[in-house]
């Protein structure tokens, strides 16, 4: 059985992502976000914490995540493998920690012009 083409895409991304979570220059974002270890007022312990780089506020680990300032995919959409592997393993001088809520917002701002693009595609 042959996979259609966007799903070999959707799982060739799923491999390519999961291989940052042990990208070197991640770690560096997450080193220069950290702020204290103090007490985790959901579970009472303690807890790292990291500023977010948008709302300045801190957060413990399970509540940030690593972002890419420039998009790995780019407003002018998606060009060749080579590219999107170069940008997706970037150095830390393009990578930032964001709470939950400020990466899903600054996600979203950074789709919705590919995705009125592909509408004026299709």
């Amino acid at each position: 059985m042959q996979w259609p083409e966007n799903r070999i895409k959707a799982f060739i991304v799923s491999v390519l992502r999961s291989g940052t979570r042990r990208w070197p220059p991640r770690y560096e974002s997450l080193e220069a976000a950290k702020t204290e270890k103090k007490i985790n007022e959901l579970s009472g312990r303690m807890a790292q914490h990291y500023r977010c780089n948008i709302c300045k506020e801190e957060f413990t680990n399970s509540h940030v995540e690593v972002d890419h300032i420039d998009p790995i995919v780019p407003l002018s959409g998606f060009t060749t493998w080579d590219e999107y592997i170069k940008r997706m393993f970037c150095g830390a001088e393009n990578l930032q920690v964001l709470c939950k809520p400020c990466h899903k917002i600054k996600t979203h701002a950074e789709r919705k012009p590919l995705e009125k693009k592909n509408k004026k595609k299709k």
